[in-house]
C-alpha cells in the first residue's frame, strides 16, 4: 500500500511539473467543472495554488482505494515533526460527508493549517488536502471559493 500511496505522490508531482504555462481556467472537483476565481491561480484541474491564502489538492481514488489509502496517507503525513496538534474533523461537501484531521503546525512564518479528509461527493471517491494559515472552526472561516466547496460540520 506504500507503493500505491508513492505512486499517487510521484502522479501529482509529475503532472505538476509537467504542466505547460497554459492558464487553467476550470478545475475539475467529483465529475464537476469549476471556474478558477479571477485572483487565483490553479497549477491542474486538481489543484489551486495560493487562493486568498489557501491551497488545495484532490486527488481521485477507487472504492477500493478509499478503504485505506487515506488512513496510510494520514498516518504518514502525521508522522511529521512540525506537527502540533492534530483533531478529527468533519466537512460536509455537495451534500456528501467527509472525514479527517485538522493538523496544527509550526513552519518557518509560524502556525499554518492542513485539513486532509476524504469520502465519496457526486459518487467519486477523493482525498482533499488543504492548506492554510488561518485556523478553520466553522464554514465562515473558510474562503470565498471554498465554501462553494466544502462547509465545515
Amino acid at each position: 500500500m506504500k507503493k500505491i500511496i508513492l505512486l499517487i505522490i510521484m502522479i501529482i508531482a509529475v503532472n505538476s511539473y509537467g504542466q505547460t504555462e497554459k492558464r487553467i481556467d476550470s478545475l475539475s472537483y467529483a465529475h464537476m467543472k469549476i471556474a478558477v476565481p479571477e485572483n487565483c491561480q490553479a497549477k491542474s484541474e486538481y489543484e489551486l495554488l495560493d487562493c486568498d491564502g489557501i491551497t488545495i489538492q484532490w486527488i481521485y481514488l477507487t472504492a477500493e482505494m478509499l478503504k485505506s489509502v487515506p488512513s496510510q496517507f494520514i498516518t504518514q503525513f502525521s508522522e511529521q515533526e512540525s506537527i502540533k496538534k492534530r483533531t478529527e474533523f468533519q466537512l460536509e461537501s455537495y451534500g456528501s460527508e467527509l472525514n479527517g484531521y485538522k493538523f496544527k503546525m509550526k513552519n518557518s512564518n509560524g502556525i499554518s493549517y492542513r485539513l486532509i479528509v476524504y469520502g465519496t461527493v457526486n459518487n467519486q471517491s477523493l482525498l482533499i488536502n488543504i492548506g492554510t494559515d488561518n485556523d478553520i472552526k466553522k464554514t465562515s472561516d473558510l474562503s470565498e471559493f471554498l465554501q462553494k466547496l466544502i462547509s465545515v460540520k
